[in-house]
């Protein structure tokens, strides 16, 4: 099953070996522990990233990469987790989510136009 979405980590990328059920060599895959929000609460989503577009995403974004950081993810190969609630599956596409509100300690943008204030009568 595919999905796509907006996720929430919940803890650091970490690097794992990835064994196949196949008894194949092992791979190296970035992991994402994720929340997913649905209409019925929040669900745990682990997802993995193989190859070299996650290493470079990952390095590129490191800093910004902490929990409840938002990501626009793609997934495929979507499946429920084997031995507790939550699912798992494998990122084909991931994007940080933009900023919703500005930090507190912004400074006010300069290139935006002052409003007009009405004139009293």
């Amino acid at each position: 099953m595919n999905a796509s979405g907006l996720f929430f980590l919940t803890t650091r990328p970490s690097l794992v070996h990835l064994q196949s059920p196949e008894g194949g060599a092992e791979r190296l895959a970035w992991q994402f522990s994720t929340l997913e929000r649905t209409k019925r609460g929040v669900q745990e989503v682990h997802v993995f990233w193989e190859g070299p577009e996650g290493a470079a995403f990952v390095q590129a974004n490191a800093k910004r990469l902490i929990k409840g950081c938002a990501l626009n993810l793609c997934l495929e190969r979507v499946r429920p987790l084997e031995k507790r609630d939550g699912l798992r599956g494998f990122i084909t596409s991931c994007s940080l989510a933009p900023e919703r509100w500005p930090s507190y300690h912004a400074e006010p943008r300069l290139d935006s136009p002052q409003q007009p204030r009405p004139m009293a009568a």
